[in-house]
């Protein structure tokens, strides 16, 4: 009888420090998620104030239009003229890989500064001028 109590015992022990370690994993991995929600708050925080920022500051750029004055290719390189309807200007060069991929020169380029979308419209004047 004192044997049967005596591994009863060391189960019911042998369950509680279980228990215990179960209860430590999960608190630690409740402190690592609460911490990494508190990063991902902080940082969608910060993204929607840039972008309120961004919108502030280009609230009145939709009546700006782009126009693309003369695209000329030579081969796998080329230029694009461009204008916008606030007087800016310029020329874009870039060149075209093998699988006529449109690759833009950063540095000798000049970019519209109020469009962030203009890569796409300079790409389409492009294919166009190639598929001539």
């Amino acid at each position: 009888m004192k044997k049967f109590l005596a591994y009863t015992a060391i189960a019911i022990g042998s369950l509680a420090v279980l228990v215990l370690i179960g209860v430590f994993v999960v608190s630690l991995f409740q402190a690592r998620l609460e911490t990494s929600n508190e990063r991902l708050e902080s940082r969608e925080e910060e993204r929607s104030s840039l972008e309120d920022r961004w919108l502030d500051a280009h609230e009145n750029d939709e009546s700006v239009t782009l126009v693309i004055e003369d695209v000329s290719i030579d081969q796998s390189s080329g230029t694009l003229e461009w204008s916008d309807s606030q007087g800016e200007g310029g020329i874009v060069y870039f060149s075209i890989a093998s699988d006529d991929s449109i690759i833009f020169s950063e540095a000798d380029s000049e970019f519209p500064k109020n469009m962030p979308s203009y890569p796409q419209y300079f790409r389409e004047a492009i294919i166009e001028e190639m598929d001539k």
